[in-house]
């Protein structure tokens, strides 16, 4: 089991296995203020090997800081439809638009990253830098 695609986005959805990936990329969260809300989704694509498919798992997804404080957390089953035709050889690949439906907020300035686990195993960073800007989005 592996995440082969993970990153920050302005909005992401699934259609029928896809994920459709608007604004994709975002390194920077501008806010004038902290604490200030996420106000971006985290896109994933997880594939499984054929001999993972059979049983659920779990997904966890950590939001924290530079020095390892933990903002928020979500954790998520994950398991491939049952009866779901996957091509020997192949891997399942499902996709995740993760957009924290609890919408946590951003505590303060600095460098922030979303940490994902898969079954209590780490898989992927995705770090990002808050800034502060003023309300002309310049930085102050």
């Amino acid at each position: 089991m592996r995440i082969d695609m993970a990153l920050l986005c302005d909005a992401a959805t699934e259609r029928g296995g896809l994920l459709n990936v608007l604004g994709g990329g975002i390194t920077q969260a501008a806010r004038p203020e902290f604490p200030a809300p996420l106000g971006m989704t985290l896109a994933l694509r997880v594939l499984l090997h054929p001999t993972e498919i059979d049983r659920p798992h779990e997904l966890e997804i950590l939001l924290q800081d530079a020095d390892g404080d933990v903002a928020t957390r979500a954790k998520i089953g994950l398991q491939v439809p049952p009866g779901a035709e996957i091509p020997a050889g192949e891997e399942a690949a499902v996709p995740i638009p993760w957009n924290f439906p609890a919408q946590p907020a951003i505590p303060h300035e600095g460098r922030y990253s979303f940490e994902v686990l898969i079954d209590g195993v780490h898989q992927v960073s995705v770090p990002f830098t808050a800034i502060k800007v003023d309300s002309l989005g310049g930085e102050q």
